[in-house]
């Protein structure tokens, strides 16, 4: 008999895609925002898509074109004359129009290695925004993870799920290794999929993140011609403080003459 085994992208939404306690947030700013809204690293849509049904006209990056296929598929009919979809890099993205929101969710930005390669997406941020243009950025904190974990590299078990209409059991498991001297984490996401008769297959997603720090991100964005406006640390606009375990950051593109 022939197996159906899962690729990354559906993995990904078995793993992310029932996570919503952003969406309200994304929807607050983006109901103020007189104009398109651009995601960067769109990934399979879970933001971008409610904000095209609830009305929005999205726009949507990623590199990844498996990703964005399975956006494209995952679409209901009535909103994909809204919601724009490009293989693009976030460093060197160019789209012809200004957008009256831009925002990097669930951690995106920290897919940039370098001081270099953010400073390259802020800048591009910045061409892309009408002026008085939001951007938001979703950060983990630095002090939000762990930097001792030493030479072991302990396997953790994440979650055991089924994956709908597919007869797999997925098992999600991972490991993470740490350079806190560079602020880098490479993160090894081990799924396992069992077959209901027992035949098995492995996927290994490799994430590089580089967390930043408050001030850092404040220089990053003041470099780049946006003006910060607020820092919170949670959904809810709680501020941001040691206890937080997100790091927001609302900056705007200045109005002319300002």
């Amino acid at each position: 008999m022939a197996h159906r085994y899962p690729s990354l992208p559906e993995l990904i939404d078995l793993d992310f895609g029932d996570v919503a306690e952003d969406l309200p947030f994304y929807q607050q700013f983006a109901q103020h925002c007189d104009g398109p809204i651009l995601e960067l690293g769109v990934g399979t849509g879970r933001v971008a898509l409610p904000l095209a049904q609830s009305g929005r006209e999205v726009w949507g990056i990623d590199r990844s074109a498996a990703m964005l296929e399975r956006a494209r598929g995952k679409a209901a009919p009535d909103i994909t004359s809204r919601l724009h979809l490009e293989q693009a890099d976030m460093r060197t993205f160019a789209i012809e129009r200004k957008f009256a929101m831009v925002f990097a969710g669930a951690g995106g930005f920290d897919h940039l290695l370098s001081p270099d390669d953010q400073a390259r997406c802020l800048r591009r941020v910045q061409h892309h925004l009408v002026p008085g243009g939001l951007f938001l950025c979703d950060l983990r904190p630095l002090l939000h993870n762990s930097w001792e974990l030493g030479d072991s590299v302990p396997l953790f078990h994440d979650w055991t799920r089924e994956l709908p209409d597919a007869g797999v059991t997925v098992i999600k498991t991972h490991s993470v290794r740490v350079d806190a001297a560079r602020q880098y984490q490479r993160q090894t996401n081990i799924y396992d999929c069992l077959s209901a008769d027992g035949q098995l297959s492995r996927i290994v997603d490799e994430v590089d993140l580089r967390f930043t720090t408050r001030y850092e991100m404040e220089g990053l964005l003041r470099d780049a011609g946006l003006e910060l406006d607020q820092v919170y640390g949670d959904y809810d606009l709680a501020p941001y403080d040691n206890t937080s375990e997100y790091m927001i950051t609302i900056a705007r593109r200045p109005e002319e003459g300002s």
